[in-house]
């Protein structure tokens, strides 16, 4: 059975978030993101895809800034760069459990 897509004030703000979702989530709230570093930090190897269900399953809004750079092989190129939009940090320190005063996000 497919899993239905929730809308984010139907209840989505109790599920629990998976680990990569939650380091994914706590690397955008220091800071814009690449794909590559997501990954990285996420310890996945799709973050998009990662992004993608923490858009769909908690109604947050991730940007994806395309960025031109060039290759190793020096082609021009666009890469993504992630960024939690100022108006959903909230929602977003609340979904990692962490109170609105806390300087310290966790890695």
């Amino acid at each position: 059975m497919a899993r239905k897509p929730c809308n984010p004030s139907d209840g989505a703000q109790f599920r629990k978030l998976s680990p990569r979702q939650a380091r994914a989530l706590a690397a955008l709230l220091r800071g814009p993101a690449s794909r590559e570093s997501l990954d990285r930090i996420s310890g996945a190897s799709n973050s998009p895809d990662v992004i993608a269900k923490l858009r769909r399953t908690y109604g947050l809004n991730i940007v994806c800034n395309l960025r031109r750079t060039r290759d190793r092989d020096g082609r021009s190129v666009e890469h993504g760069i992630y960024v939690l939009t100022e108006a959903q940090r909230a929602r977003a320190v609340a979904l990692l459990g962490l109170s609105a005063g806390d300087s310290e996000v966790p890695t």
